[in-house]
């Protein structure tokens, strides 16, 4: 009968485990079908956009506009450098960026995801370079412009690297069905928040029109964290598993290389994580077994960004070290709750906790700061600052006259309702709060329950004791008499005759710590989207992950004989969802564009081939990034404006779009020793209805100016001393900057 049993046991366990094996490969293969589906569509939508496949290298390089040839640049030299070797050193010593300063570029920008698509692409070069994966064929472009050669396929390094975007696009998708299955613990859950995703796709992303920008390489990376840390909260057993840690560890590291604004995200995250500890939603183990890979991200992202000034004196530093602190030092000076006296004191407590980690992070940042003369982030406080005051700035204008950072409009909040992504939130919130509370009543009935037949029994065995039961029957009485009369000691002994129904509440609430943490984390991104409108794409996200909890059966408080009828209700929920799906995808799919930039591809061409390779070039920002790209010549400014100094270059350049004299401009340009200099017509002439023309800046930034000349119109409209015009278009002036040391001087003779 034993060995039958052994026997029947090792069967069960054998069936589960299976069972266990084919849903996780199952899920795994909804996963990468999903991902797939969301990376050939985002591939269509940018090749329908730009018709990308039909342009010339020059015009796909123009293509990517500001920050993203910018950072496209550093592919190209890492594919074009030969050895390799020779393309890393010319990163950590880039002459062209900030001319004539070397700047380590891996140092002061995040350029990893470049270097890693790049030696990927060095690597599979050989079995690239044939005709299965490149294809060339000429384009009519018409309109009287010669044709161009245009290649296509893997072979071309620009569509390799935009490949490897598409399929960080379709992990994205895939990262957010696993988040939302395993928390929901449905697996239609993670359905309807990859149904949220496409139905909402101009609010979570901006990969089809922005393919390289840092949030897009990032997402995935953040989706998987965020994953694997309601994994590690949800699993007790699992918290201490080396190989999830390690796993938080990896993606940590690579989201802060990936992305600089991920500082901010783990600052949020690490905040949240030591509120709930101090609510006593996790215990202070979980919270140093999650600041342990924390530790170990930040640290590694240090090293390979080569001592970041910016990140070494962040917030997130700051604040981890000092929650660091909390955990080793003060982490057991909690006051065990009695009486209501004791909750109102500890909830005190926990204020003035959190008050005093947050004034000595700030406090330590500072001294960081001043310690290294570092002032990286300090646009970013004087952007916040200016979004609730009067206060304008040149930096501070530059960042709020662009749509993406300003607050959240209404348009995106009506499209969330039409959608039902919020009404589905909102009801997966209600449900799951309903439950904890629900949850806790039901533990305290039980308790009081208990108490009352125990106490019942005890009374019952005093009086009708006749000695006459058996030895067992006397056992469990005595049993039972001892624990009553132990409650009453220690009931007297509390100075409690009656137990607080609001602390036994209390006591038996209990938040579950994943879904606690993801709706908190939901709270925090959307504050940040109200303030700054760009961070949408981590609010909406994050809310189609919560929205996947109301497929959970369990977070429904109604009678079982009702819980048939729940599907009628979610497929009552979905008509919205699905006519919105549909309208949007049609919506995205019907655009069809084509990229042109005719007189932007005259000033390149004119570059590449009038000027000599060290010639160092001043103008807008967008614009010396597609110089840099296209002609690899020296540029003096440039869209990374996470810098005091790149910000001082920008500054100094965009004196010619202000009330300066030509001069003035000609002083800040010999500074920065620049050869040419480009003015663009539509920014020199250019109105804004809102007040964000170059003009209006400069007049919040130097209002007794006001009535002054412009420069580049003085510039455009007449002759000027130091400044000699080489090129013009009908959107671009060149011009060559002489500097005094090579003026002529003409020899003078004694009589």
């Amino acid at each position: 009968m034993e060995e039958n049993k052994i026997e029947t046991n090792t069967g069960n366990k054998r069936k589960f485990a299976t069972r266990k094996f084919f849903k996780f490969c199952f899920i795994v293969v909804i996963a990468f079908g999903l991902g797939y589906v969301h990376y050939r569509y985002v591939s269509h939508l940018f090749e329908n956009d730009r018709n990308f496949s039909y342009l010339s290298e020059m015009e796909r390089e123009m293509s990517l506009r500001t920050e993203m040839g910018f950072y496209y640049s550093y592919y190209k030299t890492i594919v074009e450098e030969r050895p390799f070797i020779a393309g890393i050193s010319k990163l950590m010593y880039d002459r062209l960026v900030e001319y004539p300063k070397d700047v380590n570029a891996f140092n002061r920008f995040n350029i990893h995801p470049e270097v890693i698509i790049g030696a990927l692409y060095r690597y599979f070069e050989p079995y690239l370079n044939t005709t299965t994966h490149r294809q060339c064929h000429m384009v009519d472009r018409g309109e009287g412009l010669a044709p161009v050669e245009s290649c296509v396929g893997l072979g071309q390094p620009i569509f390799f690297y935009l490949e490897a975007v598409w399929w960080l696009a379709g992990l994205t998708v895939a990262a957010l069905f696993l988040h939302a299955a395993a928390l929901s613990e449905s697996t239609l859950g993670g359905l309807v928040a990859v149904a949220q995703y496409f139905g909402n796709h101009a609010e979570v992303t901006r990969v089809q029109w922005a393919p390289n920008e840092r949030e897009n390489l990032a997402a995935p990376l953040l989706l998987l964290q965020a994953w694997l840390v309601s994994r590690q909260l949800r699993d007790s057993r699992a918290r201490t598993t080396f190989q999830l840690q390690v796993s938080i560890f990896i993606l940590n590291c690579l989201c802060l290389l990936f992305w600089q604004f991920s500082q901010f995200i783990f600052l949020t995250q690490t905040a949240i994580f030591f509120v709930m500890e101090q609510i006593r939603v996790i215990d202070i183990k979980a919270l140093c077994i999650f600041l342990h890979s924390h530790f170990c991200g930040l640290h590694m992202a240090v090293l390979l960004l080569q001592g970041n000034d910016m990140l070494k004196s962040s917030l997130y530093a700051s604040f981890f070290l000092v929650v660091s602190i909390y955990c080793l030092f003060f982490s057991s000076l909690r006051i065990k709750v009695q009486n209501r006296v004791d909750l109102f004191v500890e909830a005190w407590l926990v204020v003035l906790r959190i008050a005093i980690v947050i004034v000595a992070s700030v406090y330590i940042k500072k001294l960081i700061s001043n310690f290294l003369e570092v002032e990286e982030d300090s646009h970013v406080w004087d952007i916040l600052y200016s979004k609730f005051t009067n206060y304008k700035s040149f930096h501070t204008m530059i960042y709020t006259c662009s749509d993406v950072f300003d607050f959240l409009p209404w348009s995106t909040v009506k499209n969330l309702f039409k959608s039902f992504l919020i009404p589905f939130v909102l009801l997966s919130v209600v449900n799951v709060c309903h439950r904890w509370a629900s949850d806790a009543a039901e533990e305290c009935k039980k308790e009081i329950r208990d108490q009352t037949s125990v106490e019942k029994d005890g009374n019952t065995t005093d009086e009708s004791d006749s000695g006459i039961e058996n030895s067992d029957t006397k056992l469990r009485k005595r049993i039972t008499d001892l624990d009553v009369i132990d409650k009453g000691v220690k009931s007297k002994l509390e100075g409690e005759g009656e137990q607080d129904l609001l602390l036994m509440y209390l006591r038996h609430l209990r938040a579950e710590p994943a879904i606690f943490y993801n709706i908190s984390q939901m709270a925090v991104f959307g504050v940040m989207a109200a303030l700054v409108m760009r961070l949408k794409i981590l609010f909406v996200t994050q809310l189609c992950v919560v929205s996947s909890l109301m497929m959970n059966t369990s977070y429904y408080v109604i009678p079982k004989q009702y819980l048939r009828y729940l599907p009628f209700l979610w497929v009552a929920c979905m008509s919205p969802l699905v006519q919105h799906l549909f309208h949007s995808v049609s919506y995205e799919m019907s655009h069809i564009g084509e990229f042109s930039d005719v007189q932007q591809e005259q000033l390149l061409q004119w570059i590449a081939s009038q000027t000599a390779a060290g010639a160092a070039f001043a103008g807008s920002m967008p614009l010396l990034a597609s110089v840099m790209l296209s002609t690899r010549r020296p540029i003096v400014a440039h869209p990374h404006y996470e810098h005091r100094e790149a910000r001082e270059r920008a500054y100094a350049v965009h004196k010619m779009y202000g009330r300066f004299s030509p001069h003035e401009l000609y002083q800040e340009l010999s500074k920065l020793r620049a050869t040419y200099l480009v003015v663009e017509t539509r920014y020199c002439y250019g109105r804004s209805s809102s007040g964000c023309s170059w003009l209006d800046i400069w007049d919040a930034e130097w209002p007794a100016r006001r009535g002054q000349a412009v420069a580049c119109r003085a510039l455009l409209s007449r002759p000027v001393d130091h400044f000699y015009p080489v090129f013009r278009n009908d959107h671009y002036a060149v011009f060559n900057v002489h500097d005094y040391s090579v003026r002529y001087m003409p020899r003078s003779f004694d009589t």
